[in-house]
C-alpha cells in the first residue's frame, strides 16, 4: 500500500516539475513597495517614483531588465474583475465573465519571459498623455484614475473563449465600473501563465493593464539579471532609500523561490509517504528474512536428511525461496487490494496521474517482489550450504 501510494505521488510530482509555468524563473529578483497615501496621493507622484526607481535599477551592474507589476505569478495578491465584450450582447451583471487583472509596466513581458504571440507590448507611450486635452474637473479621483485607461493586453485563452477564430487585436473590452467604465482596446496577445499553482487547470482568463495609465501605490519591482539575484538585494534597498529614506521594501524573493514554494505542499506529502514506504519496505524485508532464517534453523535436520538422500543444492534453494515467495505474493495480493482503496484518498493530491495507474502498481509489485526475493535468497543460500553429516548430528 505504501509503495503504490509513494509511486503515484512520485510520478505526479515528476510531472508537476515538468509543467511550463508560462514564465522564466531563473535569475529574476522581486520585491514589493507600498507608497504611503499621504506622501504619494497623486497618481503623477506615484508614476514619477517608480520611473525614477526603475532608472536607478537598470543602471546597476548585471541588470538586464527592470519593471513593475501589481502581481507576480505564484505570488498571491489576486485581483479579479468582471468585464463586457464590446459588440456582443451584454449579459446580466451576475452572469458577466471575470478576468485576472495585472498592472504592468513596459518591459514586463521581456523581464518575465512571457511570450508575445501577437500585437505589441506596452511602451512608454501607453501613459496618461491623452488626458491633457480633456476636462476632468467634474470627475472624482476614482473616475480620473479610470479615465486614463485605454489599452489592454490579453492572454491566448481570453481570445479563444471570446473571439474564436480571430486574433483579438483591435477588439474592445469594457470594465463595468459604474456608469463610465473605461473601454479598452486589445493591443497584444501573450501566452497563458500559471498564476496560482502549477497544477491549476482552466480558471479565469488573464489581462494586463498599463501601469503608466493606471498607477497604484503598491507594486512589485521585477529585476532580471545576469548575476545571482540575491547579490542585488542590498543595492536595490539602497536605491529605494536614495529616493525616499523612509520607504521600506519587503517580500524579497526570487521567482525560483516562488515556484519552489508553490509546490511545497506536494513535496511534503511526497516526502512523508516515501519515508513511510521505505520504513514499511524495511519492515517487510526484516520480517520475511527473520521468518525464513528461523525456518531454516528449525528445519536444518530435515534439510540434512534431504541432502543425504540425494537432494541437490538447487533443490534446497528452490524449496526455501519458494516458501518465502509464496508468503510474499500473498502479501502483495492483500497489499494491492488495500492500495486500490488508498488511491481513492490520494486522488485529490495527484496531477495528471490516474489513481489506478497500472504502471505504478506494476512497479510497486516488482519492487516488493525483488526485495522479497533478496531477503529469501540469503537464508536459502545458507540452507544450501548445510553439511548433511553436521545436520544429522544437529540434535
Amino acid at each position: 500500500m505504501m509503495l503504490a501510494g509513494a509511486g503515484l505521488l512520485l510520478r505526479s510530482f515528476h510531472r508537476l516539475l515538468r509543467v511550463n509555468p508560462g514564465f522564466a524563473c531563473e535569475r529574476v529578483l522581486s520585491f514589493r513597495l507600498d507608497l504611503p497615501q499621504k506622501k504619494y496621493e497623486k497618481v503623477e507622484s506615484q508614476i514619477l517614483f517608480y520611473q525614477s526607481l526603475l532608472e536607478r535599477m537598470r543602471a546597476l551592474p548585471g541588470v538586464q531588465v527592470a519593471c513593475v507589476t501589481s502581481r507576480l505569478p505564484l505570488g498571491g495578491n489576486d485581483w479579479q474583475t468582471s468585464f463586457v465584450i464590446q459588440g456582443q450582447p451584454e449579459p446580466p451583471p451576475h452572469q458577466r465573465p471575470s478576468m485576472e487583472v495585472h498592472l504592468v509596466g513596459p518591459n514586463y513581458f521581456q523581464a518575465m519571459g512571457i511570450p508575445l504571440l501577437r500585437g505589441r507590448p506596452f511602451t512608454e507611450q501607453d501613459d496618461r498623455g491623452h488626458l491633457r486635452e480633456q476636462d476632468l474637473s467634474g470627475l472624482s479621483d476614482g473616475q480620473r484614475w479610470m479615465a486614463g485607461m485605454n489599452a489592454i493586453i490579453v492572454d491566448e485563452e481570453f481570445v479563444r473563449r471570446h473571439w474564436p477564430n480571430e486574433d483579438g487585436l483591435g477588439k474592445q473590452v469594457r470594465l463595468p465600473w459604474g456608469e463610465k467604465g473605461p473601454v479598452l482596446t486589445v493591443v497584444g496577445v501573450v501566452g497563458r501563465v500559471k498564476l496560482n499553482q502549477l497544477s491549476e487547470q482552466g480558471g479565469f482568463v488573464q489581462a494586463y493593464l498599463p501601469f503608466l495609465q493606471a498607477p497604484s501605490q503598491g507594486m512589485a519591482v521585477v529585476i532580471k539579471t545576469t548575476l545571482a539575484p540575491e547579490s542585488l538585494i542590498a543595492a536595490a534597498r539602497q536605491q529605494v532609500q536614495a529616493l525616499d529614506p523612509e520607504q521600506p521594501i519587503y517580500d524579497i524573493r526570487t521567482l525560483a523561490e516562488m515556484r519552489d514554494n508553490s509546490i511545497a505542499p506536494q513535496r511534503l506529502h511526497l516526502t512523508l509517504l516515501v519515508v513511510f514506504a521505505a520504513v514499511a519496505l524495511a519492515l517487510a524485508v526484516v520480517g520475511l528474512y527473520g521468518v525464513l532464517a528461523c525456518a531454516v534453523t528449525q528445519r536444518q535436520r530435515e534439510i540434512g536428511v534431504r541432502m543425504a538422500l540425494g537432494a541437490q543444492r538447487l533443490d534446497v534453494l528452490g524449496m526455501v525461496v519458494g516458501h518465502g515467495m509464496r508468503l510474499a505474493f500473498i502479501g502483495v495480493a492483500l497489499g494491492l487490494t488495500g492500495a486500490f482503496a488508498l488511491t481513492r484518498v490520494l486522488q485529490s493530491l495527484l496531477f495528471e496521474i490516474r489513481p489506478f495507474d497500472p504502471l505504478t502498481f506494476l512497479m510497486a509489485t516488482l519492487v516488493l517482489a525483488g526485495v522479497a526475493l533478496f531477503s529469501c535468497w540469503i537464508p536459502a543460500r545458507r540452507a544450501a550450504r548445510v553439511d548433511p553429516m553436521v545436520a544429522l548430528r544437529y540434535e
